[in-house]
């Protein structure tokens, strides 16, 4: 049996990264996903931009928005809009048409709810927090962090990247720190800020993470889903969305499992020579039929099995927004969803 055939990290290691970081943090984050990492890291990672009460607000809003009614389009359109980024990087124009069409999209909804698209601290932490994840998340399966010249070339592309995006009032973002090891200090000081418990929060993270349990696991294994989400993330998340921590058991042995995994996957089997965006690009048009096709046979079915899960969540009884779930399956996500289709239109890579 011949080896397998390895080049990214070669290809790396010949850069430099403050030179090259465009293309390190290319390689070092476009290849060898699919679809169930790239709802995984969802999963793991949209809970912590929303532990804010204005943040919640303008996801959930009042009957659940896409979180609930298109759940597993949404991961889709975030995927792919992340996946165009990391590949093209922050200057190519593609890039800047996908990240303006957020920044209208965020401007439509701050007409809505003034207010909420102000904070600074909310923009950069989601900067920094994407720049670290994947060292955040070597380092919980137990195996080592990523190297120096990754370090390097993530906080200089996530400073490029934060230059592009506006907060309310079409402010710039400001105050991106200076080093990787201050994107780790600058997280973990947002992480640790103290916030009440939210109702709207928890239902946010807990669609998430039942979308990705619904969408790739049987019924009978929901529970090891759950245990499994919640073992990789964030302890404080879980406190401020009122979600119960994972089993101590699941707590210690699944993200080494997860650790095996990876760790085999990178032992014996050869990099991929196409990006996750170059296969989807590529893909042919009756597959991207197929798979239009299946999300949105799970965007119809998510709802029902959401709402008659945690309706009468014990933790939330009395509380306005569990007891309005069975009125929002009649509800399609909030409001005018013109920005919403130009923001499908720019970010996707299936329609």
């Amino acid at each position: 049996m011949s080896a397998p055939k390895k080049w990214i990290q070669a290809k790396i290691e010949s850069l430099d990264p403050y030179q090259d970081y465009i293309e390190i943090w290319r390689l070092s984050s476009s290849y060898g996903l699919n679809d169930f990492m790239q709802n995984f890291i969802y999963a793991l990672t949209f809970p912590n931009f929303v532990v804010s009460d204005w943040g919640s607000k303008v996801i959930w809003r009042e009957d659940g928005g896409k979180v609930l009614s298109r759940s597993t389009s949404r991961v889709e359109q975030t995927g792919s809009a992340n996946a165009l980024w990391w590949y093209y990087g922050p200057q190519d124009e593609r890039t800047l048409k996908s990240v303006e069409s957020i920044n209208k999209l965020h401007a439509h909804w701050a007409k809505q709810y003034p207010g909420a698209f102000s904070y600074n601290e909310d923009y950069v932490y989601v900067c920094a927090f994407t720049a670290i994840t994947m060292h955040r998340l070597k380092l919980k399966m137990g195996a080592p962090g990523i190297s120096e010249k990754e370090k390097i070339a993530a906080h200089l592309f996530w400073r490029d990247m934060s230059t592009l995006f506006r907060a309310e009032n079409d402010q710039p973002i400001t105050g991106y720190p200076q080093s990787f090891d201050e994107l780790v200090a600058y997280c973990e000081h947002y992480e640790n800020t103290p916030r009440p418990v939210v109702e709207r929060g928890n239902l946010i993270a807990t669609a998430i993470h039942e979308q990705f349990v619904f969408r790739f696991f049987p019924p009978q294994l929901h529970w090891f889903g759950h245990q499994l989400i919640r073992s990789m993330s964030l302890p404080t998340t879980l406190k401020t969305m009122n979600i119960d921590p994972p089993d101590p058991i699941a707590a210690e042995l699944l993200p080494k499992l997860m650790g095996y995994v990876f760790w085999q996957m990178e032992v014996n089997a050869d990099d991929p020579t196409q990006s996750y965006i170059e296969e989807r690009i590529r893909m042919p048009s009756e597959e991207k039929a197929r798979m239009r096709s299946e999300m949105k046979e799970l965007d119809a079915a998510f709802p029902e099995h959401f709402i008659s899960r945690y309706k009468d969540d014990p933790k939330f009884a009395g509380c306005p927004f569990h007891a309005a779930l069975g009125a929002a399956l009649e509800g399609n996500g909030s409001g005018d969803e013109r920005p919403v289709e130009a923001f499908e239109k720019n970010a996707g890579v299936l329609g």
